[in-house]
């Protein structure tokens, strides 16, 4: 038996109690209707003509989902490739981010990602948002371009918080703590409160905080000798919360205002050859501080209901990042320059490097406007029409130095002398990139029901966007090593595009669906920063755009206690966005569009439901995600030839999940509690430079248990069960500059721990 079959054998004998229970029991009651906005109007799932995974707040408890990384374990063909908290791409159906080492530019998002109407995504920089006192998560698979526009190039992940109540105060608290094998302990700890104001309006406060221990030791090295060792090095904590304040003056307006506040602190990434230990020149430390607002009102004009909805988005990272994979080559140079600094020019110098590190300063700013009209009543006709507009600025400054630090004045006077005079650069490396982006956009969609069996539906958006930045350098490492003397560079670009979407859906019977959809996405182009490492590269990159045609198949069987939906789908991702060049000892990537992939597969999810106790979800991903073109890779990034055939990078071409869950009295009104789920991706590749390396899959079970009153939860988990030390991916920058080994950042190890949530 291999190992992924032995991995859901066991996540199925999880609940041993269920599966012997089954064998006699006679369904007793169908499954819940499950109702989203998908649509931007309230549908049942099941009736929505597309791919869409939800996760009820009870999934979300069953499952122990801190954030949105927790349930990527119960969905198959959806994959985040994460360093730390905060940071790194999510992939569906193969659609994957080629650029997260450029965290820092302007460019957008392939997956979107929504708190209720705030738009919180950027490219690279997935957000960490809570999910507690979350009333469902909705992730909408394939380009969602029409109705959450660019940024939703693979899909949408939209968090939907609980409202506030205006009939009665109410209250939660839930506390984990935990200990992870190897490593120190963990905790976090939610909670929430509702407070009436008046009788048509009340707040909804919610606030969290999270210590997750460090799991990996940083081996603190100059490449040569081991200076100390500093252990659980990779920590990861966080606290915020968001607040609701709704109102509504009548029957037909409401207004709410959002606040929503996130701050995190991480230390070194999870980064190393093996599990466990990783090396660095210097402890890495990075703040990362997230604040939303947004104001929305809803008005039911009688035929339609209009909403206006306004965000504001700003999002400050500070963070040192090690260069250890460059010490080696800094300490070179410095050896060579030391006579003409010592003997020659007399000014400060160090013989070698201890350290070597850049700090990165990050600010973004975004303003969203939406006025959306939608039609009201079930008439054979419903539409969908809006305005959208966004302002995002972004401020990126970075500067990269050695410890012992050489002096500003000591660079001047060698880049000097070495240069006769030509130039003289007081800076080891200092870039400021500033830009903006304009957009615009209307969007519409119209549905009409041919008969009662036969719906059809058309759509589109029609965007416009407009691009600028200026990116201004001084860098005497750059100049030293055949890159570019101090400059600046500018870019602007301005993209018109049209993302259609057509829609056929036909129901056999009132159980029983199928649909097939033409649709497109779109994701911005940008601009790059570190042209004095990368002279020979375009300043500035083009738009990405994806092409989906899908058929699919929405059952409920079996009295409803059985759903089955089916979905195939053929993807064109043209003008992929990839590192294409990048600096010496890998300081600084450049963009640029390297042709087109495919994407090809099938999504499968089914959840059995037969008694109110027990339930069983499976949900498989298959999938051929594929370069249509050679990508030829210039000399400064390592002058590769990526033949066309290879798979995208960041993308498993077979995943799979398998979970279930069983409730059954104890008496006293108390019941017991157990669940588990099994969850498996296959090997991929990490960038196309390394296209013939291979991160190897992985196999990954957890087990819940516990017992449960009306107003009270105590669970015990075991996540990671087996203790599969899982690589993420691996390390674009190169080997362990110790050890020469491959580098991979890791997943976390076997986790042990205890839930209580209390409400009232």
């Amino acid at each position: 038996m291999n190992k992924l079959h032995r991995g859901l054998a066991l996540a199925g004998l999880l609940p041993v109690i269920p599966l012997a229970a089954v064998a006699q029991t006679v369904p007793d009651g169908p499954m819940e209707t499950v109702v989203v906005t998908a649509t931007r109007r309230a549908q049942a799932m099941q009736d929505v003509p597309q791919t869409i995974n939800v996760f009820s707040e009870k999934n979300i408890k069953d499952a122990g989902a801190q954030d949105f990384a927790t349930l990527v374990n119960s969905m198959a063909g959806v994959e985040l490739r994460q360093e730390q908290a905060g940071q790194g791409g999510v992939a569906v159906r193969g659609i994957s981010e080629l650029n997260i080492m450029n965290l820092y530019g302007g460019t957008g998002s392939a997956t979107g990602m929504y708190l209720d109407e705030m738009p919180l995504s950027a490219g690279g920089r997935f957000p960490g948002v809570s999910a507690f006192d979350i009333q469902r998560v909705e992730v909408l698979k394939g380009p969602q371009g029409t109705l959450f526009g660019e940024g939703s190039l693979a899909g949408t992940v939209r968090f939907i918080a609980n409202k506030p109540r205006f009939d009665k105060p109410a209250a939660a608290v839930e506390a984990t703590g935990s200990r992870t094998a190897g490593a120190t302990d963990n905790h976090s700890v939610n909670a929430m409160v509702n407070l009436p104001l008046a009788d048509n309006a009340a707040l909804r406060i919610v606030a969290f905080e999270r210590d997750d221990g460090g799991y990996m030791d940083a081996r603190i090295t100059d490449g040569r000798t081991v200076r100390r060792i500093v252990e659980n090095a990779n920590f990861q904590r966080s606290h915020g919360g968001r607040a609701m304040l709704r109102f509504e003056p009548t029957r037909d307006l409401a207004i709410s205002a959002v606040a929503f506040v996130n701050e995190a602190k991480n230390g070194t990434r999870s980064r190393g050859p093996e599990a466990g230990i990783g090396s660095f020149s210097m402890l890495e430390d990075q703040r990362d501080r997230l604040n939303a607002f947004n104001l929305t009102v809803e008005y039911d004009a009688g035929p339609a209901s209009l909403v206006a909805s306004a965000s504001h988005y700003e999002r400050k990272i500070a963070a040192n990042t090690d260069q250890v994979q460059t010490i080696e080559l800094i300490n070179g140079v410095l050896e060579q320059l030391r006579p003409l600094a010592v003997d020659v020019l007399g000014v400060p110098w160090a013989d070698q490097a201890d350290a070597v590190y850049s700090f990165h300063n990050y600010n973004a700013r975004s303003d969203t406007l939406e006025l959306r009209l939608v039609s009201n009543g079930d008439g054979d006709l419903k539409w969908t029409a809006g305005l959208f507009y966004k302002d995002t600025d972004t401020l990126h400054k970075a500067r990269a130095t050695t410890t012992p630090e050489i002096p500003n004045a000591t660079w001047a006077a060698i880049t000097s002398a070495l240069s006769e005079g030509a130039v003289s650069i007081g800076e080891g490396q200092n870039v400021r990139a500033d830009s903006t982006i304009r957009q615009t956009a209307l969007f519409g969609e119209v549905s009409y029901d041919v008969t009662k069996q036969f719906q059809l539906l058309g759509g589109g958006r029609l965007f416009r966007e407009k691009r600028a930045s200026t990116s201004v350098w001084e860098s005497s490492l750059a100049f030293l090593s055949g890159g570019l003397p101090p400059g600046s560079s500018s870019s602007g670009a301005t993209s018109s595009l049209f993302n259609p979407k057509v829609t056929a859906s036909y129901k056999w019977s009132r159980d029983v669906m199928g649909y097939a959809t033409h649709s497109k996405g779109f994701r911005s182009g940008g601009q790059n920063e570190y042209l004095p490492f990368t002279p020979t590269a375009a300043p500035d990159y083009k738009p990405e755009t994806l092409v989906n045609d899908e058929l699919g198949v929405k059952t409920s069987l079996l009295n409803n206690t059985l759903s089955v939906n089916v979905s195939v789908y053929d993807m064109k991702w043209d003008d992929l966005q990839q590192v294409v060049a990048q600096g010496i000892g890998g300081i600084g990537k450049a963009l640029g569009n390297v042709g087109s992939a495919h994407s090809r597969g099938l999504d499968f999810d089914a959840h059995w439901m037969p008694t109110r106790q027990f339930d069983v979800s499976f949900a498989a991903s298959l999938l051929k995600a594929e370069l249509d073109d050679a990508v030829v890779l210039g000399p400064s990034a390592g002058d590769v030839t990526v033949p066309a055939g290879t798979p995208v990078p960041g993308t498993s071409r077979r995943s799979f999940s398998l979970g279930s869950s069983y409730r059954f009295p104890l008496g006293a009104g108390l019941n017991g509690f157990l669940g588990g789920r099994a969850a498996y991706h296959s090997d991929t590749i990490s960038d196309l430079r390394h296209y013939q390396d291979r991160t190897p899959g992985a196999t990954t079970m957890d087990a819940r248990f516990g017992i449960e009153a009306k107003s009270w939860q105590l669970i015990g988990f075991v996540d990671n069960l087996a203790n599969r030390h899982s690589a993420v991916r691996e390390d674009f920058d190169g080997p362990d500059a110790f050890t020469q080994q491959r580098n991979f950042f890791w997943s976390r190890p076997r986790t042990i721990g205890l839930t209580l949530r209390a409400s009232m």
